[in-house]
Parts: structure tokens; C-alpha cells; sequence
């Protein structure tokens, strides 16, 4: 019974120690990753989504500036921009920056629905 215990405990401590290492070897892998992604010649400026697996990125690459197509295959230069023309589009709120209604607003919408349909009865 007590060799029967003992294994169980190093089995444990085996089975902690595997969890562990492998803790260890993500962190220094996502580290290098985090690393090789940086670059201090260019960066990404903005990027949007256009359908599944596709996106428009503004880059700047020194002092000159691309619109990219990028798709999941393939990454295309569609136009070199001037600086002058990237000017910060102004947003309403936070439901214009996703694309979603607000909750608030479509709440009180359903609410002068429902009075509605109550004060027709």
C-alpha cells in the first residue's frame, strides 16, 4: 500500500513538473514571437476588415505611406497615400466604431414598439 502511494506521489510531481516546463517553453517562445514582430522601420497605422479572411492596412514604411489589400493568400499594394490625406476619421460612439446599434437606444425602441402595440388593443 505505501509503494502504492509512492507512486502516485512521484507520478504527481512527474506530471507538474512536464506542466511546467511546458509553461516555461511557451513563455520564451511567445517572447521571440513578441520580438520578431516588431520593426523599427515600418509599422501598421490602421487596419479594416472587408470580409472573411481579407482586410485593408494602412503601413508606413519610413516616411511614405500604403493602402495593402491583404487576403489570406496573397497581399497586393492597391495605392501609395500622401500624408496629407490620412486624417483621423471622427466617430459618434462606441457603437460606430463596431458597427453594432447601442443597447440603450434599441431598448427604448422596443419599448415605444411595445407601448405602441398595447395603446392599439
Amino acid at each position: 500500500m505505501l509503494s502504492g502511494m509512492l507512486t502516485a506521489v512521484g507520478t504527481l510531481c512527474i506530471v507538474v513538473l512536464i506542466i511546467y516546463l511546458s509553461y516555461v517553453a511557451a513563455k520564451l517562445v511567445a517572447k521571440g514571437s513578441v520580438r520578431a514582430g516588431r520593426s523599427q522601420y515600418m509599422r501598421m497605422v490602421d487596419q479594416m476588415p472587408v470580409g472573411q479572411n481579407r482586410s485593408v492596412s494602412v503601413i508606413q514604411v519610413g516616411d511614405r505611406y500604403f493602402l495593402l489589400g491583404i487576403a489570406e493568400k496573397e497581399i497586393n499594394m492597391l495605392v501609395e497615400l500622401e500624408e496629407e490625406g490620412l486624417i483621423p476619421l471622427q466617430m459618434d460612439g462606441p457603437a460606430s466604431q463596431t458597427g453594432i446599434p447601442d443597447f440603450k437606444d434599441l431598448m427604448e425602441k422596443l419599448g415605444k414598439a411595445r407601448k405602441h402595440w398595447n395603446d392599439k388593443r
